[in-house]
């Protein structure tokens, strides 16, 4: 009787755990980005930005790269052409804007025209009003590595001139998420993390997540558009109904808890966004991992209910003996 009152105790218990370490997630993350995100909003604001003179602002940009901040791999500034500098390359025969060939006075400009956050910061800006976006998670033009950009518009005289963003190696991400799970080595969870889109961007299958496609001889191949070619898997185009209810419920931002099958296996799975980002976070746990909880729990109680018997036992035969020896004593 009393296994049956404290096991639901126990479910519940064990929920808010999992819930606080999908929370204890999510808030380090969005933590992370978000402070990022007001480094990214003082620079936008300085009156050497607002110039947009990149012979000036480059040295500025560079500093922030120093040992003392490790958090930023490289920074954009993006024109209202949505042509670009960067502080890793640069084209000197065209006033050092990143171009498909640095070393050809006659090489093709770059453009992010096709990225989200210059289109939400610049292109579709038609307001000018102040705009801090983090975008989605995308390869690199330049370096061909994973990243995200957080971005902030730059004005001047109450007009959006251009963008700076400051991007993030994707690997400071996946860092945050790893030392949450090596958190709690007794009870292990699996995590994914996808895109407003419903990309994988974590998973514990590597096979899932984005990949750059490479030659035989390790280079980037390359799309029509000069971008990074890449294979992609999608949770909304998963097999089964209930991943895809799961992927549905995470790309439209929800936070809530589902039972599903993965790989043959009944999944208990906690989810929610990341705050400050277009992001949404799951937390997998094996239905098996409840279970040996509970059957854990159940020798407990049982352990402290032969315990408490004995106990009583050796107080009902104490007590009656030193009665007896009172009662003898007078």
């Amino acid at each position: 009787m009393i296994r049956s009152l404290l096991l639901p105790i126990l479910d519940e218990q064990q929920i808010l755990k999992y819930q606080d370490r999908l929370h204890s997630a999510s808030t380090e993350i969005a933590s992370f980005i978000q402070s990022r995100k007001s480094e990214v909003r003082l620079l936008a604001d300085l009156p050497t930005l607002q110039s947009m003179h990149w012979p000036e602002i480059e040295p500025l940009l560079a500093s922030r790269l120093t040992s003392e901040h490790k958090d930023f791999e490289k920074f954009v500034l993006g024109l209202p052409s949505s042509h670009y500098y960067t502080t890793a390359t640069g084209n000197p025969f065209l006033e050092d804007l990143s171009s498909f060939d640095d070393t050809s006075p006659d090489a093709e400009l770059k453009s992010i025209a096709q990225r989200d956050y210059w289109r939400i910061t610049v292109g579709h800006n038609t307001q000018h009003q102040q705009v801090d976006y983090v975008s989605n998670p995308m390869i690199s033009y330049t370096t061909g590595i994973k990243q995200v950009l957080v971005t902030s518009s730059i004005h001047r005289q109450g007009e959006v001139v251009g963008l700076i963003a400051g991007s993030i190696s994707w690997e400071k991400i996946t860092e945050l998420i790893d030392k949450i799970q090596t958190n709690y080595p007794k009870s292990p969870s699996r995590f994914m993390l996808v895109s407003k889109d419903g990309n994988y961007w974590y998973h514990w299958n590597p096979d899932k997540v984005i990949q750059v496609i490479r030659d035989k001889q390790g280079n980037i191949v390359k799309n029509k558009i000069n971008e990074a070619s890449v294979t992609l898997h999608n949770i909304l185009a998963e097999q089964g109904d209930e991943l895809k209810s799961l992927g549905r419920n995470m790309v439209a931002g929800k936070t809530g808890q589902q039972t599903i099958r993965i790989d043959g296996n009944t999944q208990t799975v906690f989810f929610g966004p990341i705050p400050n980002t277009n992001y949404s976070l799951a937390q997998v746990i094996d239905q098996a991992d409840f279970s040996e909880t509970k059957r854990q729990f159940s020798v407990f109680l049982l352990v402290a209910f032969i315990a408490s018997m004995m106990v009583y036992l050796f107080l009902v035969y104490l007590i009656p003996k030193s009665d007896d020896d009172d009662c003898r004593k007078r």
